[in-house]
């Protein structure tokens, strides 16, 4: 018995452990001191009547890609009855289609239109630059994101009238062609309920950034900021950037979004590092506070996703399980939720592995640095 003890135990000769296992716990007590704020200290306020100031914008490349998508998106959120622009370039195999939508509005930008930006942001700052009005509300949306709800349209009066700027939703995964990825998506309903939920909502503060599902901003501010007149891959996390700059402040609304997941395990990796690539590429050009919560948040993200294995019978080391295994356990525990909603049991058995994936994205970033390619993944449904 005494030799079975002995060895569990975390070896004398090497002091630094005990350090590095109260920092990984510590890291634990920090995450879940986040989400339990987060869903604790905050909901967001409504008032009782609806803006009649807003308008959906959402930038599409308009092609065979996100073809089906993007009529999904556009039929499904008519429920809203507020104005719909869709925003492509000149040129566009669905231009045509588009136009004969009467029920939408059509913008076209030139093809010689700011060639030094590109991607999304591109789009995003023509409509700006063209078609913004101080006093309305834009809510730009991916071309395959569904408004599953209506609330954020009473929440504007409430927050316009105390001078908030922008909000963000919260993100529910929606399965495309691929389980796995549709899994590994809950991640992001994770993040949006803890760190975000923490900054945007309760701080009012975007210190890790803001997404581009149903980024909710006033005009008066896009106007104000300059919005998306820098080149970059990651405009919303830019966006975010220049509200901490200029002392705006945000909310987390109720509403829900349905975004959909990559239909492979390439398009998760090129979606992935196209983010990846984009936060590092704008580093130098984000407060200080910004980098510090980003890196902190991101830092919790990886070991979290890398300790996934240690839960698996591969170790008899006690060492290694009480290094990794406490910043996995949230991750587990959200992975085994969407393995719940996806309803296929067996890809519990994949969990283990999805570090290796989130990491391929991360390598693939690095190596796409200073790209100008903007990724636009397979949407077909």
């Amino acid at each position: 018995m005494q030799e079975i003890v002995s060895s569990l135990q975390i070896p004398q000769s090497e002091p630094y452990v005990k350090y590095a296992i109260a920092v990984d716990w510590g890291m634990l007590s920090v995450y879940l001191i986040v989400l339990l704020i987060a869903l604790t200290a905050y909901s967001a306020k409504r008032s009782p009547t609806k803006a009649n100031n807003v308008a959906l914008v959402i930038p599409s490349v308009a092609d065979e890609k996100v073809r089906d998508s993007l009529i999904m998106s556009l039929n499904h959120n008519r429920f809203l009855n507020i104005p719909i622009y869709v925003v492509i370039d000149e040129g566009a195999p669905l231009e045509g289609y588009l136009k004969s939508l009467n029920w939408i509005n059509v913008v076209v930008v030139p093809k010689d239109y700011r060639r030094d930006l590109f991607g999304k942001g591109r789009a995003l700052r023509y409509f700006v630059e063209n078609y913004v009005r101080p006093d309305m509300w834009y809510v730009f949306l991916d071309d395959d994101n569904l408004v599953l709800d209506d609330s954020f349209l009473y929440e504007i009066p409430y927050y316009e009238r105390r001078g908030f700027v922008a909000f963000n939703p919260v993100l529910m995964p929606r399965r495309g062609r691929s389980y796995l990825t549709f899994i590994m998506d809950f991640t992001r309903f994770l993040d949006d309920i803890s760190f975000f939920r923490l900054f945007t909502g309760l701080v009012k503060r975007p210190y890790v950034g803001l997404h581009g599902e149903l980024l909710g901003v006033k005009g008066s501010f896009l106007l104000k900021s300059n919005a998306f007149n820098v080149p970059s891959r990651v405009e919303d996390y830019m966006f975010a950037a220049e509200v901490l700059r200029l002392g705006g402040r945000t909310w987390q609304s109720r509403t829900r979004v349905s975004i959909l997941s990559p239909n492979s395990v390439k398009d998760f990796i090129r979606q992935r590092s196209r983010w990846h690539a984009g936060i590092l590429e704008s580093w130098k050009r984000v407060p200080n506070s910004m980098k510090l919560m980003t890196f902190i948040k991101s830092f919790l993200r990886t070991v979290g996703i890398v300790g996934l294995w240690v839960l698996v019978p591969l170790t008899h080391s006690l060492l290694l399980l009480l290094l990794a295994a406490p910043t996995s356990a949230a991750y587990w525990f959200v992975y085994i939720y969407g393995v719940r909603r996806a309803g296929k049991l067996r890809y519990l058995l994949a969990v283990p592995a999805f570090w290796m994936l989130e990491g391929f994205g991360f390598i693939y970033g690095i190596l796409k640095l200073r790209s100008r390619d903007f990724v636009v993944i397979d949407k077909s449904i």
